[in-house]
């Protein structure tokens, strides 16, 4: 294993197994539903209990919500777009491929304004994401428009999103968490 793999961020690397009873049975739970166990996982690891809680937000981010799983990756990587997250973008173009956003879509998404590949309800989404990631300041032409698409528990949804992941982009770079290897960005 080369040193730059081993150097999952500023923090020192965990004990694989980890001796900590409740950070061994998060990661057992993540390997048992087949899931990957990413760099972010191995860096949280450090303060289990926070990693509990934040790990139930994301899993109800995720699981608990009414919008589509493709809209809801096209979020998130938007967001790490405009947060410059190179750690959320290695994680969610490979979670988007899986949700059936198509690749051209994903590398479109930068200059979404411009193609083609993007309907309606999306640029609503898209233009919403980049004002709510950008500083959060969402102008009343933009919110209406939002407003026209998507029901209130949808709006929460997405700005509960956008909100999680514009922290996150914060988190991995503050910490310097590498990017994941295999993603074929």
């Amino acid at each position: 294993m080369s040193e730059q793999r081993k150097s999952l961020s500023r923090l020192p690397p965990l004990e694989e197994p980890p001796k900590d009873v409740l950070l061994a049975e998060i990661f057992a739970g993540i390997r048992a539903r087949g899931a990957t166990l990413w760099n972010i996982h191995r860096v949280s690891g450090h303060a289990p209990k926070l990693f509990a809680a934040t790990a139930r937000y994301v899993g109800a981010l995720r699981d608990d919500v009414s919008l589509p799983p493709p809209l809801r990756e096209l979020v998130i990587l938007r967001t790490a777009q405009i947060a410059d997250s190179l750690y959320e973008q290695s994680v969610h173009r490979s979670m988007a491929r899986d949700a059936g956003v198509s690749a051209a879509k994903i590398a479109a998404l930068t200059a979404w304004r411009d193609s083609p590949l993007f309907d309606e309800r999306e640029r609503t989404v898209l233009a919403y994401t980049d004002e709510a990631a950008k500083d959060g300041n969402v102008d009343d032409a933009t919110f209406a428009a939002l407003g026209r698409f998507y029901a209130p528990q949808e709006i929460i949804e997405l700005t509960a999103t956008v909100a999680w992941y514009t922290g996150n982009a914060r988190f991995t770079k503050a910490l310097r968490i590498a990017p994941e290897e295999d993603d074929a960005g």
